[in-house]
């Protein structure tokens, strides 16, 4: 039985309301120069119509491609660059990796403890960085949506804004930004100007799609993201493909995991909001202690300036972080690497942890 045509028409209203309103919300973020502005933005104006009473919504096929796409473009980073440039700095490295796992640790206990959220939510919550991997991974879960998104917004947005005037304040920071390297062009302007670019891209998309379909139809957790992330990972390792995503995808997909996130917030109270926040913050307090203090061992045994280092671990997202550490003027290589590493890592490891994990924390 098909649905009347006015209620087809209110529901594809609400649709197309929703996406203007994410996309203009990416929009005005990005005109302000805020951090990871099309999530966030698409985010925090979808989220405002929901408080305020309007019934977004997002189609699953919408939210599905998102997660494709973000799965191609994290696979896209595993690149034999990348790895090598890891091994440059095997200390440093090291720390970091121990600092992330120390973050997701501390930052757990508290949320669990102090906030009493339940475990999915926490994990998700408490993962330093990788924004649009978390959001995309945890809305397959049982994890609270609302709670993870409005964590992972709070502890970027304080680094953004707290973590330079600290720096600068402490006279570690250099006078004048360093030059960017002539290997950081962007590889994607290069593949898109012949026709090999586009069916590199072309190929890249479609084995990809049908490793994240393969996936999710054998019921593996994030398995959209997680088989794009493999087939992508495993192509650009191996070098057969070095096509890198385009703004005209990535763009949309962010817009689309913001908007998704602010239809979870449907219904939710304003009160209910201020709450969250306390807890937040309390998370973000706990997470920059411990990569402080990581970042203060690695200097004191590498000789690394520690405001260089503590800026290469601090726990946001990959892109608003190392275009930090460039402004604050450190080495763009030794930021990018150390993100990308990060970035990287807990892509292909929350899925498989995740699984564990959730066997083992209790559901509430």
């Amino acid at each position: 039985m098909k649905a009347p045509a006015r209620t087809r028409l209110h529901w594809l209203g609400l649709v197309l309301l929703t996406l203007v309103a994410g996309t203009a919300g990416g929009a005005l973020f990005h005109a302000m120069g805020l951090p990871a502005p099309w999530l966030s933005g698409a985010m925090v104006f979808t989220i405002v119509l929901a408080v305020g009473g309007v019934d977004v919504h997002l189609p699953e096929p919408l939210r599905h491609l998102a997660l494709l796409i973000l799965g191609v473009s994290m696979g896209a980073a595993l690149t034999p660059q990348m790895v090598a440039r890891a091994a440059a700095w095997p200390v440093t490295m090291a720390f970091l990796a121990l600092s992330v796992a120390a973050t997701m640790a501390g930052g757990i206990m508290f949320l669990r403890r102090v906030g009493r959220w339940d475990g999915p939510t926490a994990f998700f919550a408490a993962a330093p960085g990788a924004f649009s991997t978390v959001i995309a991974l945890a809305s397959d879960t049982g994890a609270d949506l609302r709670r993870v998104a409005f964590a992972q917004a709070v502890r970027l947005f304080l680094l953004i804004a707290a973590l330079p005037g600290l720096l600068r304040a402490a006279g570690l920071t250099r006078e004048t930004p360093l030059n960017v390297m002539a290997d950081e062009a962007d590889p994607a302007a290069l593949s898109l100007s012949d026709p090999a670019g586009l069916m590199d891209l072309g190929l890249l998309l479609a084995l990809s799609a049908a490793g994240g379909y393969l996936a999710e139809r054998a019921r593996i957790p994030g398995g959209l993201i997680l088989g794009a992330l493999i087939v992508s990972g495993a192509l650009h390792l191996g070098e057969w493909s070095h096509a890198q995503l385009p703004p005209s995808l990535l763009l949309p997909a962010f817009i689309l995991l913001g908007v998704n996130v602010g239809t979870r917030f449907v219904g939710t109270r304003i009160s209910t909001i201020v709450s969250f926040f306390a807890v937040s913050l309390g998370a973000f307090v706990v997470s920059i202690v411990i990569s402080a203090a990581f970042a203060l061992m690695a200097s004191q045994i590498t000789g690394d300036d520690f405001g260089k280092v503590l800026t290469a671990y601090a726990p946001g997202a990959l892109e608003a972080m190392a275009a930090l550490g460039f402004a604050l003027g450190y080495d763009p290589a030794y930021m990018s690497a150390h993100h990308v590493f990060r970035f990287a890592g807990l892509s292909i490891a929350l899925p498989l942890i995740a699984r564990l994990l959730f066997r083992i924390l209790p559901k509430s």
